[in-house]
């Protein structure tokens, strides 16, 4: 079954509907949540699609961590401790950090997002993961980063 979840969540290259429903609708969820950048105000519309969105990314990273032996070719329990270091698990965790400080302001450590609640920006290098027709060869960790300097 994990096998099966992985081939869903990874960006569909084959005709497997599935995956590329999968695709559309994290596409659709990152292009919502970006929207709101746009605008001067919040409306009550965009807290709540936030969560949404934001709950949406939670199972998405989630899901990707409890398939990260099938990501990382390492079916070994090392994968999962590793999986939350690589580009794309940080990429999903700095997407999802500055919601969860509006969620609970108990959070001190992550009070520092809030000042940078434009972090949602990022979400749109998820983007990247899903598209087809831009595709990001992955390699290591330094060499991605290397990569952005």
């Amino acid at each position: 079954m994990r096998k099966r979840i992985y081939e869903i969540i990874e960006a569909a290259e084959n005709n497997d509907k599935a995956s590329s429903t999968y695709d559309a609708i994290m596409l659709l969820a990152i292009i919502v949540s970006i929207i709101p950048l746009g605008f001067k105000n919040s409306l009550p519309f965009f807290y709540y699609s936030d969560l949404i969105i934001t709950t949406l990314f939670i199972f998405d990273y989630f899901l990707r961590l409890i398939t990260a032996d099938f990501k990382l070719q390492d079916h070994s329990a090392i994968a999962f401790v590793k999986y939350p270091f690589t580009p794309w698990a940080i990429v999903d965790l700095v997407s999802i950090l500055p919601t969860i400080t509006v969620l609970n302001s108990g959070f001190k450590l992550f009070r520092l997002f809030r000042i940078v609640r434009t972090l949602r920006v990022l979400r749109i290098f998820k983007a990247f993961r899903y598209s087809k027709s831009i595709k990001i060869k992955e390699s290591s960790s330094s060499d991605w980063i290397l990569r952005i300097l």
